[in-house]
C-alpha cells in the first residue's frame, strides 16, 4: 500500500508541475504571438473553396479561406499563357482540387499549387485567361475576390489591376511556372515574421500590353536621345521591361526583355539631364544605361506606348500616356511616390492628381496604416519602397488597394524600425507622412565579417561603415579587403543576398560601373583575389590551372570591374565572357585558342563541298557587285560576271554564297531619280525689282557692290539674293538665289505678273534624270548666214539660245546638290566678213554649285534681253531729197529691256 501510494503521489506531483509550466508559458507569451491582427492576416491559413462565377455580366474569381487573408498576398500578371498569379504565404491547399475547369469566356481554368520554400510554405493560385483583361481585387472577411472588367470596359481603366505586395521581398516578383517549384526560392517571399528585405535601389518591373494588336518585339530599331526625352523603338509589342536607378556614378538602367539591338551603335550622346546612353546586349534582354550629367539621376518617368518606351525627365511632360490609363470620373490617381530623409526626418510624399479625403493613420506593432479614398494607383507606382539601408526610422513602405462599399481605396502600410513620432499632413493636393527619425538617423555600423585568424600588419584604412574580410596570402599572411558604400549610394555593404551586378569594362576609367571596393594585399595568391572579386560582384569566375602566382596591390575606393581589369593586365591574363560566366586564362592561351578556331574554320572550309549559284543583278553595274563580293570568297571560290544577262556566277561553299547573296541584295538597289522643274519667265526690270530681287544692273560697266534685298511673300516665305559683280563688257551679271516658298505661291506670283502685263511665262519644261546624271533644257533660234568656200556659197546656222544644264546629286538627308550651267546667247550686230556679212552672237554664261532641299526652289536672274527698233515715215520721193528731205520725213527709235528669271525646283522621285 505504501508503494502504491508513493506512485500515485509521484504522478500527482508531475501533473502539478506540468500544469504550472503550461500556465507560466501562457503568461510569458506576448499578446502578438497569441492572437494576430485581422488586417495583417494569419500566417497559417487554408483555402476552403475556389470557383469562377458570373455577377452582373462580369467574371468573378472567388477564393474562400479559413481565416482572413489581410494584406499577406501578392498579385501580378504573367504570360504564355496569359494568367493572373496570386501568391499566399503560409497557405494550405490540401482541401481543394489543383485544377478547376471553367466555361467562362474570360477565365478558362484555375490552377492551384503549393511550394516549400526556405521561408515556409507558399500557396499559389493561377487564373488562366483567354486574353488579357483588366481586374480589381476585393477582400471581404474570408473571401478573396478577383473581379474582371466587362468586355466593353477592358480598356477603359487598366489602373484597376491591383498589385498588392505586402510581404514580397523584391519589387520585381519572379514569374515562375507551377511546374518548377525549385525556381521559386528567395525572390518570392521573406521570412515568416513578415520583415521585408529588398535591395536599396527601387526596381520597377512592367509587363507590356498583350492585347495582341501586333506581334511581340524581337529587335530594337532605334534610340533617340534628346533634351528632356529619350525614345526606344522596337519592331513589335514589348512584353516586359524594367528600370531602376544606380549610383556611383548616378545612372538609370532600362532592361527590355526578349529583344536584340538591330543597330551596331553602342553609345548615344545626349544633353540636359543624361549625357549619354549606352547599349548592352545580353542573352535574354537588351540593357540601356543612361548616365546622368549631375551627381544624381534627374526626376523621370518611364511610359510604354505601343512598340516604344518613352523616358522623360526634368520639366518636360511625359511624351505619351495611353488613353486607357485615365481614371474614372471623380477618382484621383496616385501619380508618384517619393521618399527622402532630411534634417533628422523621413518624408514620404504621395503626389495625387486632385484633392480627396484620406483616413487618419493608425499604428500597431510598429506599422502605420492610412489610405486615400476613392483613388487608384498607376501601374508604375505599384512597388515596395525599401528604406532599410537608409539612416531612417522607416523600414518599408507597401502600397495596396482595397474595395470598401464599392469604392476603391489606395492604402499604405509603413513599417517602422521602432516607436517614433509621426504626422500626416496635406500639402496642396499631395499628402506627406513625416516621421521623426530620432536615434535611427545615425547609420548603423554593419556587422564585421571576419575569420578567426590573426592579422599581421594590417593597413591603416579607416572606413567607419565598411565591412572587412581577411583573405590568406601565399605565405600564410592575411591581406585585407574592405567592401563599403556611402549612405544613399547603394544602401550599405555588398552582401550575398543583395548582389551588385555590373558589366566588366576594359576601357577607360570612366566606363567602370561596378561597386567600389578597397583591396590591400601583400604577396596574395592571385586565385584568392579572383575569388574575392567574384564574391563581391556575385559573378561566376572560372580560373584555369595556368593562373598562378602572387600579387601585391593597394587599391582604395576602386570599382570592382576596374580592379579586375588591373589584376588581369598586370599578370598577363585575359578574360572570356560567356553569359554571366567569366573564364580567366593567360593571354597567350587565349590567342592560341583563337588561332586554333581560325585554323579549324579554314580547314572545315577546305573540306566543304562547292556549290555554284547564279545571282541576278537588276539595277547596279556588275563591277559594283563583283569587286566587294571577291573579298568574301574563300581560296577555292570564284566569281564570274555575265554582262549580257546581268548576272554573277558564284562558285564557293554554301555559307559564302549566302553572304554574297546578302551583299548583292544590299548593293543592287535602283538608282534614285530627280525631277527637274524649270520655269523660264520674261519680266520687266521694274517688276523684277518690285518682286523683291535686287539684280545687279550696271550700264557704265563700273563694277560695284550693291546691298542684297529680301522680300517676304504674304503667301508663305521669302527669298534672299546676293547680287554678283557684273563682268566687263556685259549689260549685267547673272545672279543666283534661293526661294523659301512653295511652288503654289510661286505660281500665283507668276500669274499676277502675266495678268499685269509686266511679263510672261516663256516655257515650263520638266525633265527627269538619274542621280548624278546631267539634264539639259534649251530654248532658242538657229540664225542662218552665208559663207563662201572652195565649194561655193553655203548657208550655215548659228544657235542663239537660252540653255540650262543641271546635274543633281542626292544626299542621304534628302537635300540635293545642283551643279548648274546657265547660258544666254542672243543675236548681236552684223559684222562684215570676207564673204559678206554675218551676225554676231552675244553670249552670257554662268556656272555654279549649290545645295537645296527636296522641293525647294532656286532662281537665276540677271539674264537681260534687249531689243532696239528703228522706224522712218514720210512723203514718198520728197523725204529722200538731201537736206530738205528732213522736212518731209520723221524718224522713230525705241529700245526695250527685259529680264529672264529661271526658277529651278528639284524633286526626288521615290
Amino acid at each position: 500500500m505504501r508503494h502504491a501510494h508513493c506512485k500515485k503521489s509521484g504522478f500527482g506531483l508531475r501533473g502539478f508541475l506540468l500544469a504550472g509550466l503550461l500556465t507560466l508559458f501562457a503568461l510569458l507569451t506576448p499578446p502578438a504571438a497569441r492572437a494576430q491582427e485581422v488586417v495583417g492576416g494569419d500566417k497559417d491559413n487554408r483555402i476552403v473553396e475556389a470557383s469562377i462565377e458570373q455577377e452582373n455580366g462580369t467574371a468573378v474569381a472567388r477564393i474562400r479561406t479559413e481565416k482572413p487573408v489581410g494584406y499577406r498576398y501578392t498579385v501580378y500578371d504573367s504570360f504564355d499563357p496569359v494568367r493572373v498569379v496570386i501568391d499566399f504565404p503560409g497557405m494550405d491547399i490540401s482541401g481543394v482540387d489543383t485544377l478547376i475547369k471553367s466555361d467562362d469566356p474570360v477565365v478558362k481554368e484555375i490552377r492551384i499549387s503549393s511550394f516549400e520554400l526556405t521561408s515556409g510554405k507558399l500557396g499559389r493560385v493561377e487564373l488562366v485567361l483567354t486574353d488579357s483583361a483588366a481586374y480589381e481585387v476585393d477582400i471581404s472577411n474570408n473571401e478573396f475576390l478577383v473581379v474582371f472588367a466587362a468586355p466593353s470596359q477592358e480598356t477603359a481603366a487598366p489602373d484597376a489591376v491591383t498589385v498588392q505586395t505586402a510581404t514580397e521581398v523584391q519589387p520585381e516578383p519572379s514569374v515562375v511556372d507551377a511546374e518548377t517549384p525549385s525556381a521559386v526560392e528567395s525572390p518570392m517571399m521573406g521570412d515568416e515574421s513578415g520583415s521585408l528585405q529588398v535591395t536599396a535601389e527601387s526596381v520597377e518591373t512592367v509587363e507590356g500590353d498583350s492585347a495582341g494588336l501586333m506581334p511581340s518585339a524581337r529587335f530594337v530599331e532605334d534610340v533617340t536621345l534628346g533634351r528632356g526625352q529619350a525614345i526606344v523603338s522596337t519592331d513589335g509589342r514589348i512584353e516586359k521591361f524594367k528600370y531602376f536607378n544606380l549610383s556611383a556614378p548616378p545612372r538609370l538602367v532600362l532592361d527590355i526583355f526578349g529583344v536584340k539591338p538591330r543597330f551596331k551603335t553602342r553609345s548615344f550622346s545626349g544633353t540636359g539631364g543624361f549625357k549619354q546612353a549606352r547599349v548592352g546586349s545580353y542573352p535574354d534582354k537588351t540593357r540601356f544605361v543612361f548616365d546622368a550629367e549631375g551627381k544624381t539621376v534627374p526626376k523621370h518617368e518611364v511610359v510604354q506606348e505601343n512598340n516604344r518606351i518613352l523616358l522623360s525627365w526634368g520639366d518636360r511632360q511625359p511624351a505619351a500616356t495611353p488613353a486607357a490609363a485615365l481614371p474614372a470620373a471623380g477618382k484621383v490617381v496616385v501619380q508618384n511616390l517619393d521618399f527622402s530623409t532630411e534634417n533628422g526626418k523621413s518624408i514620404f510624399t504621395i503626389e495625387l492628381s486632385g484633392n480627396t479625403s484620406y483616413s487618419t493613420p493608425t499604428e500597431a506593432d510598429h506599422i502605420i496604416r492610412f489610405g486615400v479614398d476613392n483613388a487608384s494607383i498607376t501601374r508604375s507606382q505599384r512597388r515596395v519602397i525599401d528604406a532599410s539601408a537608409f539612416p531612417s526610422a522607416v523600414k518599408l513602405i507597401t502600397p495596396y488597394t482595397v474595395q470598401e462599399k464599392g469604392v476603391q481605396q489606395v492604402r499604405f502600410a509603413v513599417e517602422l524600425k521602432g516607436s517614433v513620432p509621426y504626422s500626416l499632413e496635406r500639402k496642396g493636393d499631395n499628402l506627406q507622412l513625416v516621421v521623426e527619425d530620432g536615434a535611427f538617423a545615425e547609420a548603423p555600423v554593419p556587422a564585421l565579417e571576419q575569420q578567426g585568424v590573426l592579422v599581421l600588419n594590417p593597413p591603416p584604412v579607416e572606413e567607419p561603415t565598411a565591412s572587412r574580410t581577411k583573405v590568406p596570402g601565399s605565405d600564410g599572411n592575411l591581406g585585407e579587403t574592405t567592401r563599403f558604400s556611402a549612405p544613399g549610394e547603394g544602401g550599405g555593404t555588398a552582401r550575398r543576398d543583395e548582389p551588385v551586378r555590373a558589366p566588366v569594362s576594359t576601357q577607360g576609367g570612366g566606363d567602370y560601373v561596378g561597386q567600389k571596393i578597397s583591396l590591400v594585399f601583400d604577396d596574395a595568391d592571385i586565385r584568392k583575389i579572383l575569388q574575392l572579386i567574384a564574391d563581391v560582384s556575385n559573378q561566376n569566375i572560372i580560373a584555369s590551372d595556368d593562373v598562378t602566382g602572387t600579387i601585391t596591390l593597394r587599391l582604395i575606393d576602386v570599382p570592382w570591374d576596374q580592379a579586375l581589369a588591373l589584376v588581369l593586365e598586370i599578370k598577363g591574363l585575359g578574360m572570356l565572357s560567356e553569359g554571366n560566366v567569366m573564364r580567366i586564362l593567360p593571354i597567350e592561351k587565349i590567342r592560341a585558342m583563337d588561332e586554333a578556331k581560325l585554323t579549324a574554320s579554314r580547314t572545315k572550309e577546305k573540306l566543304e563541298d562547292l556549290y555554284t549559284e547564279v545571282i541576278e543583278v537588276s539595277y547596279t553595274d556588275l563591277d559594283n557587285v563583283v569587286g566587294p563580293a571577291k573579298e568574301l570568297l574563300t581560296e577555292r571560290g570564284k566569281i564570274t560576271a555575265d554582262n549580257r544577262n546581268k548576272q554573277v556566277i558564284v562558285t564557293d561553299v554554301a555559307s559564302v554564297i549566302v553572304e554574297i547573296r546578302k551583299l548583292v541584295k544590299i548593293l543592287d538597289t535602283p538608282e534614285r531619280q530627280v525631277l527637274i522643274e524649270a520655269r523660264i519667265v520674261e519680266a520687266s526690270s521694274t517688276f523684277g525689282r518690285d518682286l523683291g530681287v535686287n539684280w545687279r544692273v550696271n550700264n557704265d560697266n563700273n563694277p560695284g557692290d550693291l546691298p542684297s534685298n529680301a522680300a517676304d511673300f504674304s503667301g508663305g516665305g521669302g527669298f534672299l539674293l546676293t547680287p554678283s559683280i557684273a563682268s566687263s563688257g556685259l549689260a549685267g551679271g547673272i545672279t543666283f538665289g534661293q526661294i523659301g516658298i512653295d511652288s503654289t505661291v510661286l505660281d500665283l506670283r507668276i500669274s499676277a505678273l502675266e495678268t499685269s502685263g509686266n511679263g510672261k511665262v516663256i516655257s515650263r519644261p520638266r525633265v527627269t534624270t538619274l542621280n548624278g546624271e546631267e539634264a539639259t533644257i534649251s530654248q532658242g533660234t538657229q540664225i542662218p548666214y552665208q559663207t563662201v568656200s572652195e565649194k561655193g556659197t553655203t548657208t550655215e546656222f548659228k544657235s542663239a539660245e537660252l540653255s540650262l544644264k543641271v546635274t543633281p546629286v542626292i544626299n542621304p538627308d534628302g537635300s540635293v546638290i545642283l551643279e548648274i550651267d546657265a547660258s544666254n546667247s542672243s543675236i548681236g550686230s552684223t559684222v562684215a566678213t570676207g564673204a559678206g556679212s554675218a551676225p554676231a552672237i552675244d553670249t552670257k554664261n554662268a556656272k555654279t554649285k549649290l545645295l537645296v532641299m527636296d522641293g525647294e526652289t532656286t532662281v537665276i536672274g540677271g539674264i537681260f534681253v534687249e531689243s532696239e527698233n528703228f522706224g522712218e515715215a514720210g512723203i514718198p520721193f520728197l523725204r529722200k531729197i538731201p537736206i530738205l528731205g528732213r522736212l518731209f520725213r520723221s524718224n522713230s527709235q525705241s529700245s526695250t529691256r527685259s529680264e529672264l528669271l529661271i526658277f529651278i525646283t528639284p524633286r526626288i522621285v521615290n
